[in-house]
């Protein structure tokens, strides 16, 4: 996306959101029954619609975000040094209950020392909380666990589950733009296919790598290598 389309997309999607958090708002009076009471069909019809606008919301999101991480402005005003163990105990608490709502164990791992980078903490929320929602939503039965450690002169983030896998001839396109898996499009859960586009763009613009290994039918891992700050 070259820099006069992520202008475009920037305003699209930015004058997108208004008119939708308005159809929001008018359906949520109608799931609050102020007007009545709505029939099954009625019911369903709304529940379908609520689901798509969510959806929706998630796109523009993406595709904001995805503007914003292939333009050329730099954020090292927002940056600070954070503590990676003190983000990997805040994803625990946050994701712990939707976890055990699936009945999967959420496991986490970091070193008693703590690591430390120069990060803007809501771009590790992007690319780390990202990873472990998705670990949860394509994981059915088992695990997801985290784990943080030194890797020379970095520190490695692992994100892995026991979930759906990727098929291995997906892998090389995993990080395209709008991309998903057969397996992924099979699934309820909806999907935009920018998420790991957006993590992988963002990692790289700390000057980390983002890798992948999966096997089909028995979990994925996404390993994360970012530079350290002593």
């Amino acid at each position: 996306m070259d820099k006069s389309k992520s202008q475009f997309v920037r305003i699209v999607t930015h004058e997108l959101r208004s008119p939708v958090q308005v159809v929001i708002s008018l359906l949520k009076v109608l799931d609050k029954k102020y007007v009545g009471e709505l029939n099954e069909k009625q019911a369903d019809l709304l529940a379908r619609a609520q689901r798509r606008l969510a959806f929706l919301q998630t796109l523009i999101s993406d595709l904001l975000d995805l503007a914003a991480g292939k333009s050329d402005v730099l954020l090292a005003d927002r940056r600070q040094q954070v503590s990676l163990n003190d983000v990997i105990q805040t994803f625990v608490a946050r994701f712990e209950a939707p976890a055990q709502a699936k009945g999967l164990t959420l496991r986490a791992t970091y070193p008693e020392q703590a690591l430390h980078v120069l990060a803007n903490p809501a771009d590790l929320d992007r690319m780390i909380g990202n990873l472990l929602s998705n670990a949860i939503k394509y994981t059915s039965a088992g695990e997801v666990r985290i784990l943080l450690e030194k890797a020379g002169n970095a520190a490695r983030i692992v994100v892995s589950d026991t979930g759906i896998g990727i098929p291995e001839d997906a892998i090389p396109h995993l990080f395209e733009e709008f991309f998903r898996a057969e397996n992924a499009r099979a699934l309820p859960e909806s999907g935009t296919g920018l998420g790991l586009t957006i993590i992988k763009d963002l990692v790289e613009r700390y000057n980390g790598h983002l890798s992948v290994e999966s096997v089909e039918g028995k979990g994925t891992s996404f390993n994360v290598m970012l530079p350290c700050e002593w």
